[in-house]
């Protein structure tokens, strides 16, 4: 099944590589809060490690008792690979409600040099199960929008030192 996908980009006066070295390893609690009816991130535990290395997993705790798991796929910080930063990861074993809609998703951080100092730009796209991907297009998709802006806000000032 195609992904659902959502994108935001945010802009800052940061460099990429120090907004990509401020915004990954942030405790994901400061900057993945509750809105509406999306409950923020509490907790992670079951790391396998620092989170900076493709194939490191982690389960992620919600606000409201669900949970999901997270393998980082691409970790290339902004000069390493090219001038634009890479973070992606893949999502699974979703609990609660998300679990009846959703089997897996995929999620890409790039960081790249703008003219006044870096362009952030998260996608975040949801594999619906059969029969799902209206609710998920249609009556999840502007709450998560919302969401995903309001986060990226947050984002940016941390890249911006905050």
């Amino acid at each position: 099944m195609e992904l659902v996908e959502f994108t935001v980009t945010g802009e800052t006066t940061a460099s990429a590589g120090e907004a990509f070295d401020r915004v990954v390893p942030r405790d994901d609690s400061t900057l993945f809060l509750r809105y509406l009816v999306l409950p923020g991130v509490v907790g992670i535990t079951d790391a396998t490690g620092a989170w900076d290395t493709p194939g490191r997993r982690r389960t992620v705790h919600l606000s409201d008792g669900s949970s999901f798991r997270e393998e980082i796929v691409q970790f290339d910080r902004p000069g390493e690979q090219g001038p634009v930063g890479a973070f992606r990861y893949r999502i699974t074993g979703y609990t609660k409600l998300l679990a009846r809609l959703v089997s897996d998703a995929e999620a890409d951080w790039y960081y790249e040099p703008s003219a006044g100092g870096s362009r952030i730009r998260w996608r975040y796209g949801f594999r619906p199960l059969r029969g799902r991907s209206f609710v998920v297009r249609w009556l999840i998709g502007p709450i998560w929008s919302s969401y995903m802006r309001r986060s990226m806000v947050r984002c940016v000032a941390v890249a911006e030192g905050a």
